[in-house]
């Protein structure tokens, strides 16, 4: 039986401007005919004016609920908390489910609001709030940081592949192409034939310069280069259309670089902020301190997560970031295939999937980063698939955030102590 089934309802189903309100009285009936409010300060009085009415006809709080839309339930949203209105949100999966329960095929938006409102007075279903502005905030940067590193990625690989083209041989002198003394001799020369003019001396001071290294390190990188240059013709692309193009791919990754060096910075503020809460800044200062997790991670993490105490064990957690596994029965037929769900936060997943990584990885003196995942991870590749064994290790690291979180504890270094098993 639903929680709310003694309660005064109201289901709304929210578009980009305007939505459709549902109104239920607790025995279940509908009160008055789906209406239609626009999302504008005249739109958000109307509904408070019918719902006020109703409250004093009811004798009864209205609860509002919505079906999760990206970010077009949010004024919304904010309007009722300002009102001190209590709202939830329901997820998609559950609201498609009932909208399609019905065998004839009716589909407008007044029957899916009283579909959420019906749907939450009969069943149990799962219902959560929207996050604090700050929280919201914080996951909007953080996201638009992963954004732009996905544009950075895109733009290093096409700069890659058309470096190939007009600078056959640079990846063999500078091993990195995206670094300081790299791009500095990008920038002025783009090609092998471009650097048969360049002035060998002067060139070298501003790559030493560039990678604060030798004046002797930089000319024995750039003779090698020279090398390359006197053979220009037989094995570059020559062209100045590709040159300009090359340059404009160095501005568009130093743009993009400086811009998340900004987010970065602007996350760091608003975590420090005496506004951000206090709660969720103890939290991302406890996973912090794990080997393997960097800052931008936990932060990612937690703000995706929102609020943590609506999680009551660590199997929800997971299942929250689509690493719970699908099981496949049906008759005698029973899966052994089982993969994961890949339901919920697809960033939050993504950034679990990275400190997994990093976990298990060693560093240039072959030291594990985390002895104890390591470990863990090889035991598992002794029986299993090593993808599979990285997917252990991420529910591992689920359990172990759980419980720090639940238990507010220190780290403790994984030298010293195990992981949840």
């Amino acid at each position: 039986m639903s929680q709310f089934s003694r309660d005064f309802i109201v289901g709304i189903d929210v578009a980009s401007e305007f939505s459709y309100v549902a109104m239920l009285d607790p025995d279940g009936n509908l009160i008055r005919k789906a209406f239609r409010i626009d999302h504008t300060p005249n739109g958000f009085q109307y509904l408070l004016q019918i719902q006020k009415k109703e409250e004093e006809r009811l004798n009864s709080k209205p609860i509002y609920f919505v079906e999760s839309t990206g970010i077009y339930h949010l004024p919304l949203f904010f309007f009722l908390r300002s009102n001190d209105l209590k709202g939830f949100v329901l997820n998609p999966l559950c609201v498609h489910s009932t909208k399609n329960s019905n065998v004839r095929k009716v589909k407008n938006d007044k029957k899916d609001a009283e579909a959420i409102a019906r749907l939450v007075q009969r069943e149990d279903v799962k219902v959560s709030l929207v996050p604090e502005p700050q929280i919201l905030s914080l996951r909007m940067l953080v996201r638009e940081y992963f954004a732009l590193a996905d544009n950075l990625t895109d733009c290093k690989l096409r700069f890659s592949n058309d470096l190939h083209l007009v600078f056959p041989g640079f990846k063999q002198v500078f091993k990195d192409p995206f670094s300081a003394a790299a791009l500095a001799v990008l920038e002025e020369y783009p090609s092998l034939h471009s650097l048969q003019s360049a002035d060998l001396d002067k060139l070298t001071g501003v790559v030493a310069k560039a990678a604060r290294r030798s004046f002797t390190w930089a000319k024995e990188k750039l003779v090698k280069l020279f090398d390359y240059a006197s053979i220009a013709d037989s094995i570059g692309l020559s062209s100045i259309l590709m040159e300009g193009k090359l340059r404009i791919q160095i501005q568009t990754i130093q743009s993009i670089a400086s811009s998340m060096a900004k987010l970065e910075t602007a996350i760091r503020q608003q975590v420090e902020s005496n506004a951000f809460p206090k709660e969720v800044r103890d939290n991302i200062e406890l996973l912090d301190t794990m080997h393997g997790v960097g800052f931008i991670s936990v932060v990612t993490l937690l703000a995706e997560i929102g609020d943590f105490s609506k999680f009551t064990s660590a199997k929800a957690l997971a299942a929250f970031f689509g690493i719970d596994p699908t099981v496949k029965e049906s008759g005698k037929f029973k899966g052994d295939r089982i993969q994961m769900s890949k339901r919920g936060t697809k960033l939050g997943r993504r950034v679990l999937y990275t400190i997994a990584l990093a976990s298990i990885r060693r560093n240039k003196k072959g030291d594990s980063i985390n002895p104890i995942l390591r470990a863990y991870y090889e035991s598992k590749t002794a029986s299993k698939k090593k993808k599979v064994a990285l997917v252990a290790v991420m529910h591992k690291l689920i359990h172990y955030f759980f419980a720090v979180l639940r238990n507010l504890t220190n780290v403790v270094r994984p030298k010293t102590i195990g992981l949840i098993t």
